[in-house]
């Protein structure tokens, strides 16, 4: 609980879940926000938890945004309605693709409250977006882009700066460098940590002298499937689909997952000859962000190894042999064609966009296959899948699945429990305090133990809206 002045730091999203990562440092008269996501999860618990801040948004100084997913950026324009002026400084390519993303997030709230509005009209029931695009518009007026490694100060002794967290394009740590009581403090909030190998990502190291780290724990207790694995587990998926005819429905994340799809299916179509199967990417969003990962192909957020390959194909997303999708028209022609065929859509935990309506065309078919590739939140209609429901709502509207639902563990863009070990031995001296963030909690718990038995004394766990004075 709260307690004391000076340097603090309040956990208000990402504590005891993986969504809505949002933390408050208040040091040296300055109240620096860490991210500002959105929560993700049943209806009426997301919207209670998205709708209000516990904290004075016209309070906040600085905002630091570690990257351009929505459980990290998504809550950002509601901050800006509610009073916010802040800057929020970011990494350039998170500055592009939040952008399309929070644009993206207003607009399909909007047209999902439609959809579901008209589908509820007899029963009274109804439901409105948090904001729109001219909140998404008023919002992104206040982003600064800034480099790796660049400093920044955030006022009278105190300094920020971004280092590569190899987890998306752009993905950022963030190193605080400020006064305290007893001396300077660094303390560092991991944002999303990416892989030791990655198939796009140039693997995060972790900076030095760190006192105190936020640390996620999204896979805190599991060890993820090698990613040589790949071609092995999706052969038969493939292969599955061709004889039966059937469609293959993968919810994606826009950003990062459906890029490395496209790129591990065009590597094993020509590198392990996997049978031809036409993909559509039905995601404006994704199409979009392809765009933005081909201009910064030499970013240095990206592996070698992959920069390498783009340089030698010249398309590593396979623009010529994929189908892009972008209209609505073009989205619901997919619907009336035969399989098989392989359809990548976002959200990537279901709970909305265009993923929504193919699986709603599809569920019932027991030659359809759902390809889960990604963390799926408590709550999510991707969660509920994951774990063998044979029912479930879309659109408010009950549908049986017969519909095989398989996960790829390998596609992870998370650090797993041996990558979150291996990140902090590699930190020397080691952090005299842990706070593990954006984990559920039983991932969170294994983590700490795991932590302990390495050695760490001070390895915590914070509650939702918990307050940790650090004098």
């Amino acid at each position: 609980m709260a307690d004391g002045g000076g340097l603090k730091i309040g956990f208000y999203g990402g504590a005891g879940e993986v969504t809505g990562s949002r933390h408050l440092i208040e040091a040296a008269g300055r109240r620096v926000l860490l991210d500002c996501g959105m929560f993700q999860g049943h209806r009426h618990e997301a919207l209670t938890k998205n709708r209000e801040f516990p904290f004075q948004p016209e309070n906040i100084d600085t905002v630091l945004l570690s990257h351009a997913h929505i459980d990290h950026s998504g809550g950002l324009p509601l901050l800006f309605k509610k009073g916010a002026r802040a800057p929020v400084l970011c990494t350039g390519p998170t500055h592009e693709l939040a952008s399309l993303l929070l644009l993206d997030s207003a607009r399909l709230q909007e047209a999902d409250a439609r959809f579901f509005n008209k589908i509820h009209a007899e029963d009274g029931q109804s439901i409105s977006p948090l904001y729109g695009e001219e909140d998404v518009r008023v919002c992104l007026e206040h982003l600064r882009p800034c480099e790796f490694g660049a400093p920044q100060a955030l006022g009278p002794g105190l300094e920020a700066r971004f280092s590569n967290a190899g987890h998306v394009l752009g993905s950022a740590m963030v190193q605080f460098d400020l006064p305290a009581p007893g001396g300077r403090r660094r303390i560092l909030f991991s944002g999303d940590l990416g892989r030791r190998r990655s198939l796009l990502m140039e693997p995060p190291r972790p900076p030095q002298g760190v006192d105190t780290l936020l640390l996620e724990s999204t896979y805190g207790g599991r060890a993820h499937d090698p990613l040589t694995d790949l071609a092995r587990a999706f052969a038969p998926v493939i292969q599955r689909a061709v004889a039966e005819k059937g469609k293959i429905l993968i919810p994606s994340f826009a950003l990062e997952r459906t890029q490395e799809i496209v790129f591990i299916l065009e590597k094993l179509r020509r590198e392990h000859g996997l049978p031809p199967i036409p993909v559509y990417v039905d995601s404006p969003m994704a199409v979009e962000i392809t765009e933005i990962f081909n201009r910064h192909l030499q970013d240095p957020g990206f592996a070698l190894a992959f920069k390498d390959y783009a340089a030698r194909t010249g398309d590593p997303f396979g623009m010529e042999s994929v189908h892009y999708v972008r209209s609505k028209e073009e989205s619901q022609a997919i619907n009336e064609l035969p399989g098989p065929m392989i359809i990548v859509s976002a959200s990537g935990m279901c709970e909305g966009g265009r993923i929504l309506h193919h699986l709603r065309n599809n569920i019932g078919k027991d030659s359809t296959t759902i390809l889960i590739v990604g963390h799926q939140a408590e709550g999510t209609l991707g969660r509920r899948l994951q774990e063998g429901a044979r029912k479930v709502k879309i659109f408010g509207l009950e549908h049986e699945v017969w519909a095989r639902v398989e996960t790829l563990h390998a596609f992870s863009a998370h650090a797993d429990k041996d990558d979150l070990l291996a990140f902090v031995a590699a930190m020397d001296p080691k952090p005299r305090r842990i706070f593990l963030v954006h984990g559920d909690r039983d991932q969170r718990a294994a983590l700490a133990q795991s932590l302990q038995a390495t050695g760490a004394s001070d390895v915590l766990c914070p509650e939702f809206g918990q307050v940790v004075s650090l004098d």
